[in-house]
């Protein structure tokens, strides 16, 4: 009799742990820092690593864009990242914070999504790539290359 359920002789065997995927914020760190000077990288962050700071606001929850108007907000008013970031939930949104520290939230909101969307265009330049074969049967279709008798 079958009751819509199988179990097969793998069900009993202990399975990988599952990892978190945490390629695209590496990266989006990586390409964050590339669109910021580094003396301004290690003033905000207080680090030489700034991109292991990143990594670590971003899994810690802080949103990218959140986190690229930490950062300007953190510049324009020299008060460190961490500090920003460890206020930021007490002060009930970036607007309140950024009133806080007597800068203009909107506007540095608008910079930080401006600065967003530049490391998002480098963020493929920062994803690794997989150098693994396609399946057998699947072709890829790609232009061919003109000749160099061709005149163009």
């Amino acid at each position: 009799m079958y009751l819509g359920a199988e179990v097969g002789p793998d069900a009993f065997l202990k399975a990988d742990q599952g990892k978190i995927d945490t390629d695209g914020e590496d990266a989006f760190a990586w390409a964050l820092s590339s669109e910021v000077s580094s003396s301004t990288l290690y003033a905000v962050f207080e680090s030489t690593n700034p991109e292991r700071e990143i990594f670590g606001h971003l899994r810690g929850g802080i949103y990218r864009q959140e986190l690229a108007a930490l950062l300007l907000l953190s510049e324009r008013t020299s008060v460190p990242f961490k500090k920003l970031a460890a206020e930021l939930p007490k002060a009930g949104g970036f607007g309140e914070l950024a009133k806080k520290h007597k800068a203009d939230a909107m506007k540095i909101f608008e910079a930080a999504g401006a600065l967003k969307a530049a490391a998002d265009l480098r963020l493929p330049l920062f994803l690794s790539v997989s150098t693994a074969t396609a399946a057998p049967g699947v072709q890829l279709s790609t232009p061919a290359a003109p000749s160099i008798d061709e005149k163009i």
